[in-house]
């Protein structure tokens, strides 16, 4: 049986959260999809998957939890994606 791709209903907080990680090229490259797929993910017009999540969260080294409920500012890794 085909594993379901998990989507994450909460766009809109998420997509604030995926603006502060850094610029929409740097994200876009980050994910491997374009620049408007990735504003409309910022906008919540777009699924955001659990994968999507999960590779953000290796890249920058925080936990995925922190999409959804914070992490403190403290914790979030001072380097962008290069």
């Amino acid at each position: 049986m085909a594993r379901r791709k998990r989507r994450i209903r909460n766009y809109t907080r998420i997509g604030s959260r995926l603006a502060e990680l850094g610029r929409q090229a740097d994200l876009a490259k980050a994910l491997g999809v374009s620049q408007q797929t990735v504003s409309k993910k910022l906008r919540g017009e777009c699924a955001i998957m659990l994968a999507d999540l999960e590779r953000l969260a290796k890249k920058f080294s925080i936990p995925v939890t922190w999409f959804f409920e914070g992490y403190q500012r403290k914790h979030m890794p001072s380097d962008k994606v290069a």
